[in-house]
């Protein structure tokens, strides 16, 4: 006859302990560690290879990866044995997202003892392919292509040269919109800005953008979340419908900007409400007490196990089932379009406390994220300062003067744009995605070499410095190089960077001769204007130039000209109309 025998519970934790304690530290697990220069010495001592594992804490595959792949006891032990086993946050390490961003999360790279490159995949790879993966490398780690730095991509292209290249690119474009549906024709379905920019100013002239821009706006209804505002990531299955739930703070802003733009063009109401619904969720649940912006909301509430049910619920039950979790790091980038984005809200809804948010989240960031005279990416890692910190600080520091008139902001702005113009340039055609100590020497990114390139051309305009436009017809020489345009898939940016180049922005001037009549109409119609490739200013008469001094002279109260070096409107002297002269003559003429 079997007794049942009594274990006192403090025992049974105990024993718990010991078992989690030995079977955690005993091969069920990689033997993790941070990616950084020390790890090629010692893969050169121990004579194994590099494993990087670069996934984000609010990745659903990242997390499926995590507790399948990297927990199968074959594949610990084969990586432990074999390999330095290298684990980052892929938002945190602005110096690797830029290399391998194209590459989607989770990103898994591989590299010999000397740093070569000798696999990048995206995406959850299960344990059995893992290990054929890393049985193939370990027996013959045979180096991938060279990123071929050495070559230098200045170019002495003729102009029938670049505008075959540049053909090329609007053709690839084209082949990759789903016209009927919106978004893309491949399995992710998003709207990325530089394609909605695209589309947006040549919509006039081409009736399958114009098709294209407004399915996409529709449609991405789909993957905006009807309970608590904002938008998801993206959706896969080449349809609207199979969402993936993470909320990042890019995307909010991204589409905050997109939506006002489509509701300032079109009239369209629901625009403008989405538009605010995501900047209600960012409020609620992305913004910090000090006033800068958390970086995602996870996909997950449960890590590693889809959300749908969840996602489909009320408000209250969501609450009472608990929040995904949000990633509470305070990035430059991301915090400077959120930035941007808030600023364009207020000039199009006319709600002050945007442009406080705004306003306050920049300052934040002059003041915690500033090192020396640039931008670094958070305050947890320092090593390297990013190319796409400072050009989005950059842009909004831009903005923000032209909203505020404040002079603090145009002079760091100014000392930013020469930072970014001499020690991000590689001197070869290309600006480096980062400076500062990393493993993997610098390299370039396209996205960001196209928005310095647009960013440096605005600034000689801006600045009135001729200097920043020659480097960004430098920069679009890069862009344009045939060794460069046979490794791109979509970069509609770059045909707006040229258009850009070939042209001049329109330039908005109000004319104070008494008091402030005009002031506020003027720079929330201004900045509410849907182009990027525009400016405002203010003249008095201690700034007034000697071209205007004529029409200075001519008239009593204040007055709007809308301006390009050789031409300008008639004095407008209401905001009925010079919105009206604004969206008639510069919209219609694109």
């Amino acid at each position: 006859m079997l007794r049942k025998t009594f274990i006192p519970l403090y025992v049974i934790i105990l024993l718990g302990s010991i078992y989690i304690f030995f079977y955690r530290n005993s091969g069920t697990t990689p033997e993790w560690t941070d990616f950084n220069e020390t790890v090629f010495i010692k893969a050169k001592r121990e004579h194994k290879l590099v494993l990087l594992h670069l996934g984000a804490n609010w990745c659903h595959w990242c997390h499926v990866m995590e507790e399948t792949t990297y927990e199968d006891p074959r594949v610990v032990d084969y990586l432990n044995k074999n390999f330095i086993v290298c684990k980052e946050d892929h938002d945190k390490r602005q110096d690797l997202t830029s290399l391998y961003s194209e590459y989607g999360w989770p990103a898994t790279i591989i590299f010999d003892s000397n740093g070569n490159e000798l696999l990048k995949q995206a995406g959850f790879i299960d344990p059995d392919r893992f290990i054929a993966l890393l049985t193939q490398l370990k027996e013959n780690p045979l180096p991938l292509p060279s990123n071929n730095l050495s070559i230098n991509y200045k170019s002495t292209a003729t102009d029938s040269a670049k505008q075959k290249a540049l053909d090329q690119i609007h053709e690839k474009l084209i082949s990759a919109l789903d016209i009927k549906n919106g978004g893309f024709n491949f399995g992710q379905k998003y709207i990325d800005f530089e394609t909605f920019e695209y589309a947006f100013n040549h919509n006039t002239i081409d009736t399958s953008m114009n098709a294209w821009l407004h399915n996409s706006i529709v449609n991405s209804t789909d993957i905006y979340d009807n309970i608590w505002g904002g938008v998801f990531q993206y959706s896969t299955h080449n349809d609207w419908e199979h969402v993936h739930y993470e909320k990042l703070l890019s995307v909010q802003a991204r589409y905050i900007k997109m939506y006002c733009w489509f509701y300032k063009r079109f009239n369209d109401a629901e625009a403008l409400k989405k538009a605010i619904g995501i900047a209600a969720y960012v409020n609620r649940f992305l913004s910090d007490p000090n006033g800068g912006f958390y970086n995602a909301q996870d996909a997950d509430l449960i890590p590693g196990q889809k959300a749908t049910e969840y996602f489909a619920m009320n408000d209250a039950e969501r609450i009472s089932e608990g929040i995904p979790a949000i990633d509470k790091n305070i990035y430059t980038s991301q915090n400077a379009e959120m930035a941007e984005a808030f600023i364009i809200l207020w000039a199009t809804t006319g709600d002050a406390t945007y442009l406080k948010k705004a306003t306050t989240c920049i300052d934040l960031l002059m003041h915690t994220h500033k090192k020396y005279n640039a931008y670094i990416h958070g305050e947890a890692y320092t090593s390297t300062t990013s190319l796409e910190d400072n050009i989005a600080m950059l842009k909004t520091l831009m903005l923000l003067y032209r909203a505020t008139q404040a002079a603090p902001y145009k002079s760091e702005a100014t000392m930013l744009v020469r930072e970014i113009a001499s020690t991000f340039n590689s001197g070869r055609g290309f600006f480096y995605t980062y400076i500062g100590s990393s493993p993997i020497k610098p390299s370039y990114n396209i996205s960001e070499n196209i928005e310095t390139c647009r960013l440096l051309n605005y600034s000689s305009y801006f600045f009135n410095e001729p200097k920043y436009k020659k480097l960004s017809e430098g920069l679009l020489s890069f862009l344009t190089n045939d060794a460069v345009i046979s490794s791109l898939t979509i970069e509609p940016g770059i045909l707006t960077a040229s258009e850009e180049l070939n042209s001049e922005p329109n330039m908005a001037a109000l004319i104070i001769k008494n008091g402030t009549a005009l002031k506020s109409d003027y720079l929330q119609t201004s900045l509410s204007f849907p182009e990027f490739y525009f400016n405002s200013v203010i003249y008095t008469e201690k700034n007034i130039p000697a071209d205007k001094l004529n029409l200075f002279d001519a008239y009593d109260k204040n007055f709007i000209l809308l301006c390009t070096s050789s031409y300008c409107s008639s004095p407008l002297f209401t905001k009925a109309s010079f919105a009206d002269f604004l969206y008639k003559h510069t919209l219609n003429n694109q």
